[in-house]
């Protein structure tokens, strides 16, 4: 009978995870001490965090990505965690470019970063191409974890990285207001 449940317990699991819901993720999957090379994420049918906004992002004509930000609650408030910030690319983009413009970003905002941190995104980022997924999760402690097309590929756990890197699109100093306004939920 022990065997019997176990085998229940892990086709319930299953289905549940099968069952869609509308671009949210589950808390379950996103605890940090369960992540590893082999961890992936699938993005509709796990129901903790809920859309707060989407909003495009484009240079000149150039679509580069939509972004969207989720939160448990659906809205935003700022230096609260959980949240997820889930970048879906139109373009290809090496890693070294995405760590330029994260550099240039923060250089431009006046923050300060550690070179530690670059290190540690030049490990982690991969290059990009067209319809990949780029996902940053950051756990009720700060930590940011990355996801690259639904695997976990890596995080950063120092708490400051959290808000230094989600203030290039959620601070009020970002170079992209209207980008943010349509994040946080200001402009839908």
């Amino acid at each position: 009978m022990g065997s019997l449940n176990k085998h229940t317990t892990a086709l319930t699991y299953i289905c549940m995870l099968l069952m869609p819901s509308h671009y949210t993720y589950g808390e379950q999957a996103l605890n940090h001490t369960r992540f590893n090379a082999q961890t992936s994420v699938e993005v509709t049918p796990l129901p903790t965090l809920k859309l707060v906004g989407i909003a495009e992002m484009k240079w000149l004509w150039f679509e580069i990505y939509q972004a969207k930000l989720l939160t448990p609650t659906g809205t935003y408030k700022p230096n609260q965690w959980p949240l997820a910030l889930d970048l879906l690319y139109r373009r290809s983009i090496t890693a070294e470019q995405l760590i330029q413009s994260t550099m240039h970003a923060w250089e431009r905002q006046d923050i300060d970063y550690p070179v530690e941190w670059v290190s540690k995104l030049r490990d982690i980022w991969p290059d990009i191409a067209p319809q990949d997924q780029l996902i940053l999760y950051v756990d009720d402690d700060r930590i940011s974890h990355f996801f690259y097309n639904n695997r976990f590929i890596g995080s950063l756990r120092d708490p400051l990285f959290s808000k230094t890197f989600t203030a290039i699109w959620l601070s009020k100093k970002t170079l992209r207001p209207a980008l943010r306004n349509q994040l946080i939920g200001l402009n839908p």
